[in-house]
């Protein structure tokens, strides 16, 4: 119900006149108070100079060197094996211990290993360092602190890693240079400021869900929509035109025609809308038992990388999440049982159930397969629902995001020891590899 404004008459509120004031400003105050006015004005442009100098932006610097003391490994030219994403981690850790234990490593925001290559004398390392330095800083003055304090890390010989100090490397870059470095990688998270969006920043089908924060954060997301009829499944971006989703989302057609794929945080307005030219769906998807139900479906133009858009990682084959592992479900789809599509994409943060706990006969009554990861609370509340499937569930490791469940079924939704089933993508990892080679 609309409330208009209250109206009142001249009659009920007369007019008061006021006395005029005997004057106030003899000359002696008058100079007080332009002596004061002045000081103040002095104050509040030495405040905001100062914000306005120490208002500090992001700087980002390419490093190049090479490792003597570990050898090369083929696995490490797959940056979706665990030995690369092991030593990289390493890396990276090394590379905050150095820079978090100098004068200025409050300034030290993160680093991401882009690529190990061979070596003669063990292996080459390529890597973004990102850094947070007051706007008036030059990037010569940056680069000679930054190049200081790792060649007086090395001085130290203390480090895990023996780095050769003639082969360190270390070259100024642009924003643009940079996210172009880190689309090499998957699972990398940048707000709309290109700063990496850290795990923790990410809290709580989506029930008691709660709506995304921002654009990018969760840039794997896609939404599958049948022409003319809107939004069905959720999706998970995996190349630049590869979708992983789940196969009972096409039981209503398998013609690529008919579909589309959206990305961002909204369906409607999309931040960028590809049509679907290819669908593969697993052969033996078995609608009753809901085994298998996974599908891959390819865009007919590719998408590029950017924070708003991007792949998540697929995890290596041997990944094993214990029982209570954190992880993320993501969608568009209702947030009460039989509910509408959700405009705005939610998210929610479950917890992962072992499959002895969801075969109990309480539960799930022995329906698991080993191709089922079961991801919720057994008192319910926060669960996917109806529009979640074929979307999503995502593990961080180390900030680096892998899809580790797509959303595939339940009974109802959120309901107490009925969590939410999801395909166990370890389970399908060669079967993936096999049909588009990733």
């Amino acid at each position: 119900m609309m409330y208009a404004p209250v109206e009142f008459s001249e009659a009920e509120y007369p007019r008061v006149t006021y006395q005029k004031r005997q004057q106030f400003w003899d000359p002696i105050r008058l100079a007080l108070f332009t002596l004061a006015i002045v000081a103040i004005i002095g104050i509040a442009i030495g405040i905001v100079t100062h914000f306005v100098v120490e208002d500090d932006r992001s700087f980002y610097y390419l490093a190049s060197f090479k490792v003597t003391n570990i050898k090369y490994r083929e696995n490490y030219g797959m940056k979706s094996s665990r030995e690369f994403t092991e030593r990289s981690h390493q890396i990276e850790r090394m590379m905050s211990r150095i820079f978090r234990r100098s004068s200025g490593g409050g300034r030290f925001i993160k680093s991401h290993v882009i690529s190990l290559s061979p070596s003669e004398q063990g292996v080459n390392i390529l890597m973004v360092l990102m850094f947070r330095y007051p706007s008036t800083d030059s990037v010569e003055r940056i680069k000679k602190k930054v190049e200081r304090t790792l060649y007086q890390s090395l001085k130290t010989k203390q480090l895990p890693f023996s780095i050769s100090k003639p082969s360190l490397r270390l070259t100024p870059i642009d924003n643009r240079k940079m996210r172009s470095l880190l689309n090499s990688r998957c699972g990398i998270r940048m707000t709309p400021s290109n700063m990496p969006l850290p795990a923790s920043s990410s809290t709580a089908r989506i029930v008691q869900g709660r709506e995304t924060a921002m654009d990018g954060e969760w840039p794997w997301q896609a939404s599958l929509q049948l022409i003319g009829s809107g939004h069905q499944c959720g999706a998970s971006l995996i190349s630049h035109t590869w979708l992983l989703t789940a196969a009972h989302c096409f039981r209503k057609t398998k013609d690529p025609s008919k579909w589309i794929a959206t990305f961002g945080t909204t369906i409607t307005p999309p931040a960028v809308k590809r049509n679907v030219g290819k669908i593969i769906v697993h052969e033996n998807y078995h609608r009753e038992t809901n085994d298998n139900d996974i599908a891959l479906a390819q865009l007919t133009t590719q998408v590029e990388f950017s924070n708003i858009v991007q792949r998540v990682c697929l995890p290596d084959s041997s990944l094993k999440l214990p029982p209570k592992t954190s992880v993320f479900v993501t969608g568009f789809g209702s947030i009460v049982d039989d509910g509408p599509t959700q405009n705005k994409l939610r998210q929610a943060r479950v917890e992962t159930i072992g499959t002895s706990v969801c075969n109990r006969t309480d539960v799930y009554d022995g329906l698991i397969t080993p191709g089922m990861l079961c991801a919720g609370f057994m008192e319910g509340k926060v669960d996917a629902c109806k529009g979640d499937s074929g979307g999503p569930l995502v593990y961080d490791n180390h900030d680096i995001w892998y899809i580790v469940g797509i959303v595939s079924w339940g009974q109802s939704c959120a309901l107490p020891k009925k969590p939410g089933v999801y395909t166990r993508v370890t389970k399908y990892r060669h079967w993936i590899a096999s049909k588009i080679g990733i």
